[in-house]
This record gives structure tokens, sequence and C-alpha cells, in this order.
């Protein structure tokens, strides 16, 4: 098939869970079709026949009239067949898509987007309800993280069941494989990472700052690494910010454990299947985990909402530590396998 893959972020850098995830279902899909990029800058990659690219960002690209034309032109010019989007942004354009063209729409949801708004205090999240339910009610097929994003959505929008697949969020097996081993040192590291400017992220920071640190051996280096969170930095001397870091992989291995004092947001968090990939610990809030499969991941992920016993589980964190998951866990979080046998195109 000729595809239309609609998405608001950049090919590149992978700098957060959602570009993570519409990297390798561009990747995929461009396996088995022919695809036509947009959103995602003048050069997504050797993976797109062509590209249609977003002018502007944030809100004004969702109310963008220049834009749905010019990839209605697209879409008209080259025959396309198909159109996948994610995020509200592009799935609002895939549902005017749709309803102009009458072509297949696959809206791929790494959030329950209004669920998720309203758990951090977005003021607007009825109207992100609101999007929501005009972009799900149209779209042919659905694709969620997780059996509780799932739920959500069916009994929400009251969507048909056959029309949800779980697509959950994964790791990259055959790249991780190859990212070394940690550096030899006697000091322990523990690490948390992810996009600093979004709220949940923000709120865990602080948490672990606040709340977290001060309970820490004075010893223990804490790191936080990501894109924004200024002001932060001089909020949380304890904390070492490492910016955007290009590998964060080689981090994570790098480090004897990842916590995740995460208590808002949605979907499921990709920095701890990468961390449990990496054969590094975890500790997290049931929020934090929620949606992974706590049998897979094994002795690997720890599950607490008490801050005392977070700070408890990094002192006595051993240096070097390697705990590896369950065999089940390659199964079910490789993203090879994941957009294999879940996608609907």
């Amino acid at each position: 098939m000729r595809l239309l893959f609609l998405s608001p972020f950049p090919p590149r850098p992978l700098y957060g869970g959602a570009v993570v995830r519409n990297h390798y279902l561009a990747e995929a899909l461009s396996k088995k079709h022919q695809l036509w990029g947009s959103f995602v800058g003048l050069h997504g990659g050797p993976q797109f026949a062509g590209e249609v690219p977003l002018r502007k960002e944030g809100l004004p690209a969702l109310f963008d009239p220049f834009f749905l034309g010019r990839v209605w032109r697209c879409v008209r010019d080259n025959r396309l067949q198909g159109i996948v989007a994610s995020s509200l942004i592009a799935g609002l354009h895939g549902a005017l898509l749709k309803l102009a063209t009458g072509l297949p729409f696959w809206m791929d949801e790494h959030n329950v987007e209004w669920h998720c708004s309203k758990r951090y205090g977005h003021k607007l999240w009825r109207l992100i309800f609101l999007l929501e339910a005009f972009i799900l009610k149209l779209a042919d097929h659905v694709t969620c993280v997780s059996e509780q994003d799932r739920n959500r959505l069916i009994s929400t929008f009251r969507l048909p069941p056959d029309k949800v697949v779980v697509a959950p969020n994964g790791v990259d097996f055959a790249g991780l494989q190859g990212s070394g081993r940690g550096e030899e040192r006697t000091h322990k590291k523990v690490l948390f990472f992810g996009v600093l400017d979004y709220p949940p992220n923000t709120e865990a920071v602080e948490i672990l700052g606040r709340e977290i640190a001060p309970l820490v051996d004075p010893e223990i280096r804490i790191l936080v690494a990501g894109r924004g969170g200024e002001g932060l930095r001089e909020r949380f001397p304890r904390l070492e910010f490492q910016g955007f870091v290009e590998d964060i992989h080689q981090l994570v291995r790098d480090c004897d454990g990842l916590v995740v004092p995460i208590l808002s947001g949605g979907g499921t968090r990709m920095k701890i299947l990468e961390t449990v990939a990496c054969e590094r610990p975890v500790v997290s809030t049931a929020c934090g985990a929620e949606g992974i499969d706590l049998c897979a991941t094994g002795e690997a992920l720890t599950v607490t909402d008490d801050f005392q016993t977070m700070a408890d589980w990094i002192n006595r964190l051993p240096c070097g530590a390697v705990v590896k998951p369950n065999p089940s866990f390659a199964e079910l979080y490789d993203w090879e396998k994941i957009w294999q046998n879940k996608a609907p195109l």
C-alpha cells in the first residue's frame, strides 16, 4: 500500500517516548509499504518516498488550513491508499482527511490523552476529550500501549472492542545488544531521564529532588538527563543535570539503577522498558509502572509509592548491579515483533 504517515514530532534525535515509538512504527511500515511522511521535517530519512513538511508547531499546527491543503494534494497526486496518525494534532488532520477522501484511517494512541492531561491538571482536558472522541470515532483502526488504555478507550468512547488493539511500547533489542558494558567504577550512580518539560516528568524531578534525594546517602550520585527543565537545576543542586544525552542507553548502563517517581501522565514508560532491557534495575511508583507486565520484568522492576522505600532501595543498591528480566520480556517488548504482529495495515 501507499500510506501517509502523520506525526507532529521530528524523526530525530530520539529524545522522548513518543518520538521513539513513531520512529519504529515508521521503520516497520516502510518495510511493507510505500510511505509518505508528514510533520517529520524536510529530511525524515530514506524510509519515506516523499514528505509534506510541517510549517508550524504546537497549536498553530492544529488549525493550519494551508497544511491541510498541501497534504490533501499529496494524497491525491500520489494516489495514497491509507492514513496513519500519531498524537491528537496529527490525528485531527488524519480524521479530516478521512472525511475528505474516505481512505482507511489508523490512529496510534501512545496515551489516552484526555485521561493523561486530566491526571496532571491540564485546564483544557475537557476540550482534549472532545477532540479525542471525534478522532477515534472516525478512525478505522486504533492501537494503544496497554490493556488499561484499551479498556479506557473502549469504555469512555464506546468503541467496538475489535477496533482497538494493544501494541505495547517496546525496545530495540538488537540495538541494545551492542550498547557495551557500563564503566568501571566504585561510586554508585542512579538515574532519571525523560523530556523534562513534560509535566509528569517535571513533577517527578521535583519529587526526586525534594522528597527522595535528602534521604539518599550523599556519596551516591543522582543523575537527571533529558531536554528542557530550565529552572530545575538551580532549585535542586543535589541532582546532577546532564541535559540531552545522545546515547541514553550507554548512560543507563553506566548507572546502577533507574528511579521513576512519576505520579501522573499515561501510557507506558519507555524509560522503564529500556532500562530493564539494559539489565539495570528500576524502582517506580505504581503510576510509573502502569501497563507494564510485572511478570515479564521480574526482579528488575520494584514498585512502591513510598518515597522512603525508594530512597532505601537506592541506598541498598549494589554498585554495578545487573538484573535480567524474565525470558517473556523479549517476546512482549521487542519493537520488531510488536509491529510485525500488531500493525493493522
